[in-house]
This record gives C-alpha cells, structure tokens and sequence, in this order.
C-alpha cells in the first residue's frame, strides 16, 4: 500500500456511516470540593535472556482535591524475574494487580482513581483509560462517540455507556478528550461529578490531574533504570558471577547493530 492508498483508506474509514442513539448520551454537573485517590505503577525491562526477563517495577499513590495534592507516596522499586514467553503481558498484569491491592486499601471511604481499564469489580475504584481496544466496525469507539457527543452536547459534561460497566466520559466542557470509564458502582453520575471536579489544570484540561500527578511520581526514568542495570551487575560480581557471563546471558545483538 502507498502513502496516497493509505491516506484515502484512512479517510474513508472515518467517513464510514455509523448510527449511535442520541439517547444514551447523558449530561451531568461537575460537583465542587470534589477529592480522590489516583494510584499508578511504572515498569521497565532491564534485562532480557529470552527464557527469562528482569523487570523493574514501582507503585505508588496521590490523595489530592480539586486545589491541591495533599499526600503523595511512591513505593520502592521492586525487581521481578518473570519466566514466561509473554513476559511482558505477564508483566503488566501483575503490575494491575500490585494496583489494585493497593486500591483495594483506600476505597472503602474515598473515590479510587487508577490508570487503564478494570479486570474486576471492585466497589469503589475507577479505571479511567486515555486510550481503548474498542471499537465500532473498524473504527475506534472513543472516536465515534465524541464526535456525535460533541454534536449532540457541546460544551457540556457528559457520558455514554458502550457497555454494562463501560463508558465514554467527557469531564470538562472544553476538554478535547474523552475517555473510557470502568465503574461498577451504582451512583454513577455522583462519582464522574466528583472526579470531574478533578479535571481543570490547564496542564491536563478535562483529564483527573491526580492521575498526571502519580503517573510522573512513580515514573521509573531512564537514569533509574541504568543505576539499576549497574548495581544488578555489580552485585553479580561481587558474588561471584563471572562478568563476562553475565555479558553474555544478556547480551543483545541488535543493539550491536544499532
């Protein structure tokens, strides 16, 4: 396919006709004074064997209302051997659940925030996702339904349920984003206008700004993530392991060629 082909199919992917009920998009207010927790984890690959990988892994939290973060934590970094031929989606599920047990701690009182979509009900904790595998046809749900959600309520706050559970929520009047929703609560509206309470910092206009906030705490940067290369070699050595092994088992060709 050519550049000029892709483009024209691109084009005509999002002009494909598709019908949503105008119904089950639903307005709601923004509630003032509104406060959450928002929990994230980061993680990294710091060595691959290919019959085993080492990753680095943090999780930490932000408790904050819509003036302020009142309390911040994040965890130590974890190191994990995983042995799996998907070590990365093995990876991420055990970092979700790293999450969700921390969760599961403060959302029996308080609204729970955590990045990405939920596996499992949980009273109390919300998955907000920037991004999501659903879709219409060929065509992202996320962007079908804030384009007819923007005809249909512009300007406004409002939600539309894809599925049981599952929803496309737009948190700020003038946010350009909208993004999926997993809550399965029964007082929805009260918790979206609480978190959209959340969602004013310029930085990060119609998004929960707790989220920004302990996504950028728990980060594991690329400066951490060498000091934890070298003192996993370092500490291989002084215990015996022969460096010129250790090079060799997790040696990796391409970046030869690179």
């Amino acid at each position: 396919m050519k550049i000029d082909d892709a483009v024209d199919y691109i084009r005509n992917l999002i002009n494909t006709e598709i019908d949503l009920n105008k119904d089950n998009f639903v307005e709601f207010e923004r509630k003032r004074d509104g406060e959450a927790y928002a929990i994230d984890g980061s993680s990294t690959k710091l060595f691959d064997a290919y019959s085993f990988s080492v990753f680095a892994r943090r999780i930490g939290y932000v408790f904050a209302n819509e003036e302020k973060v009142i309390e911040r934590k994040a965890g130590d970094i974890e190191i994990d051997i995983i042995h799996a031929e998907n070590a990365d989606e093995e990876n991420d599920a055990r970092r979700q659940k790293e999450e969700l047990k921390l969760a599961m701690e403060y959302c029996k009182e308080n609204i729970v925030m955590i990045d990405g979509a939920l596996n499992e009900k949980i009273d109390g904790v919300i998955g907000i996702s920037k991004k999501s595998g659903l879709k219409k046809g060929n065509i992202p749900i996320l962007f079908i339904i804030k384009k007819f959600g923007e005809e249909i309520l512009p300007n406004k706050c409002w939600y539309y349920e894809i599925d049981e559970n599952v929803y496309a929520v737009k948190f700020h009047p003038y946010s350009k984003f909208v993004f999926r929703v997993d809550y399965y609560g029964n007082d929805l509206e009260e918790v979206l206008a609480e978190i959209a309470s959340l969602c004013d910092d310029v930085s990060c206009l119609g998004y929960p700004y707790p989220l920004a906030e302990v996504h950028r705490l728990v980060k594991i940067s690329k400066e951490e993530a060498e000091y934890l290369k070298y003192e996993l070699q370092k500490r291989a050595v002084e215990k015996g392991l022969n460096l010129e092994e250790w090079e060799d088992l997790f040696y990796d060709y391409h970046e030869y060629l690179e």
